[in-house]
């Protein structure tokens, strides 16, 4: 049975974003593409889109590898300095050609996901929840909470909210790391934002990427009830 904190602050709606569950493309322009693979394994969000969707939140789920294009990153992003903006061309060891084509296509993935995540915020008391999952040999922690210090910042009560919900439940939380910050895609409204990342292992085997039945299951239930206690339902 689920245990809940107590909270105050209430939201109109969820909308979940979800950037990374795909592998769908995730070799184009890349050299050696055929040895990638398991890089894409260890990177890719599995499940993550079974595992946070939910009738009481609305899903934004990105349909292609961030290995094709990453909708995470911002435009001039710190990342690129390393080759990992938006669009990868370098990633442990291995190197990405664009052709005029590839890098249209990608930016067009990209804008329309921004697009389509600023459409779903539709009143200023929104909340956004940026959806991942995270290798193991990251972090012992089993759900990492993210946010921005900025005017995204959900309130101190629901931070403590939805950490104290893990908590209690048996997880291990973390804040802002081994990850920091939650997207923040342009709106005309005051929405909040933060980032819920679960380790591989509570709910995956990361070598067969087979689920865990029972905690994938504790942990879905776990969330769409929390989504309800956000929503004041």
């Amino acid at each position: 049975m689920c245990t809940f904190a107590v909270m105050n602050t209430k939201f109109n709606n969820i909308v979940l974003n979800v950037p990374h569950s795909s592998i769908e493309g995730y070799s184009e322009g890349w050299l050696g593409k055929v040895h990638l693979f398991p890089i894409v394994k260890r990177w890719t969000d599995w499940h993550t889109d079974v595992l946070f969707s939910s009738p009481n939140a609305v899903m934004v789920r990105y349909g292609k590898s961030r290995f094709f294009c990453d909708v995470e990153r911002l435009q001039n992003d710190p990342l690129e300095k390393v080759g990992q903006g938006i669009y990868y061309t370098k990633f442990e060891g291995f190197t990405r050609e664009f052709t005029q084509s590839l890098y249209d296509s990608v930016m067009h993935d990209y804008f329309e996901h921004r697009r389509a995540l600023s459409e779903c915020i539709k009143s200023d008391n929104t909340l956004l929840i940026d959806c991942h999952s995270f290798p193991s040999d990251l972090s012992d922690i089993d759900i990492c909470i993210g946010f921005n210090d900025d005017g995204s910042k959900p309130s101190d009560d629901v931070i403590d909210f939805i950490c104290s919900t893990f908590k209690d439940n048996g997880f291990s939380v973390g804040v802002n790391t081994p990850y920091a910050n939650s997207i923040t895609p342009h709106s005309d409204f005051d929405y909040k934002s933060i980032m819920i990342e679960v380790n591989k292992k509570v709910y995956l085997d990361e070598t067969t990427l087979l689920l865990k039945p029972i905690c994938f299951d504790k942990l879905k239930h776990l969330l769409n009830d929390m989504y309800l206690s956000l929503l004041g339902k």
